[in-house]
């Protein structure tokens, strides 16, 4: 069986260093537990809405209204305004259903969840940089609260119910890899967050979907393939991928299995500066463990990687210990 060690005995192996921090679902799965928006939209399985999602092979909701808009604008060329007319209630139907989706799965205010703040805010302590593959907004709250770890908005000023935009000259240490859902990106591709103006930032972020017509910026996509097309798509996503690519700290991974669907994170890591990664495994035995040494030899040998890695109890961190 591989070798496990407990979360402070990794933090002992690595004091004196600088430490980033990788968090995937298992951060949230305490207080958000769905694989995507779509199960929580409220949009039934069968019809044409939901059976487009399913051509287009996406989860992506402004990717299906984007190919509603079009599809309109093409019935009203050819004459069938009544049609066209449906077809765009139809994307004004979906932009609803992300919003329903998005109040299913998180409260108004952070106030509205029972956070253990204190230990959270102290496991997140031990890291100079945190990485997420989370949209929700869990860590942002956790932010808000106790932390003291910035995100590159603070050159920024409030633009209505926004702040930004998110400057690269700013100090950062928190990066979203695949978005969030308090992200949005302003006409010329810069991007702002939400915040509260008293109604909750999730006010803010329904505002902006049912009466902006906007979007946040978050990767739904199912592969490592069309995560990496979207990531390529929008400077600031690339500009957190690339700050990954080029980390050289010491690696921590906590709620994250390696999944092929996120074999260009594990390409990102291994190709990077860290010499060593330290990989939490939420309940281990051995079965789990070999299943996960597996994935990781084969992103260590396909990155021509030398960093090694060791697994940790993720259970040790006491992340949301009472």
């Amino acid at each position: 069986m591989a070798d496990l060690i407990d979360f402070q005995e990794a933090l002992t192996r690595t004091e004196g260093e600088d430490r980033a921090l990788l968090i995937g679902n298992g951060f949230s799965a305490e207080y958000f537990s769905y694989s995507n928006l779509l199960d929580k939209s409220g949009l039934a399985v069968g019809t044409p809405v939901r059976n487009l999602f399913t051509a287009l092979a996406t989860v992506d909701f402004e990717a299906v209204v984007r190919a509603l808009e079009g599809a309109a604008l093409v019935e009203r060329a050819y004459g069938n305004s009544a049609h066209a007319a449906d077809i765009e209630a139809d994307a004004q139907k979906v932009r609803e259903a992300l919003v329903e989706a998005i109040n299913a799965t998180h409260p108004a205010h952070r106030e509205d969840i029972r956070l253990n703040y204190t230990s959270s805010a102290a496991f997140l302590a031990h890291f100079s940089t945190v990485f997420t593959l989370n949209y929700d907004l869990l860590l942002y709250w956790v932010n808000l609260e106790k932390s003291a770890l910035r995100d590159g908005f603070g050159l920024g000023k409030a633009v209505g119910s926004f702040h930004g935009p998110f400057s690269e000259q700013a100090y950062c240490h928190i990066y979203n890899l695949h978005g969030g859902l308090h992200l949005f990106e302003n006409g010329t591709g810069e991007i702002l967050k939400a915040v509260d103006r008293g109604a909750g930032v999730i006010a803010t972020i329904t505002d902006a979907i049912a009466e902006g017509r906007r979007f946040p910026v978050y990767v739904a996509e199912g592969t490592s393939v069309q995560k990496m097309h979207k990531i390529s798509s929008v400077a600031y996503l690339r500009h957190c991928y690339d700050t990954l690519r080029t980390n050289s700290a010491a690696m921590f991974v906590y709620g994250h299995s390696a999944d092929e669907n996120d074999a260009h994170i594990y390409r990102a890591i291994f190709g990077s500066g860290a010499a060593h990664l330290y990989f939490g495994v939420y309940e281990p035995n051995e079965e789990t463990l070999n299943t996960l040494d597996g994935a990781l030899a084969k992103y260590q040998k396909t990155s021509g990687s030398s960093a090694d890695y060791t697994f940790f109890d993720s259970r040790t961190a006491k992340v949301w210990s009472a």
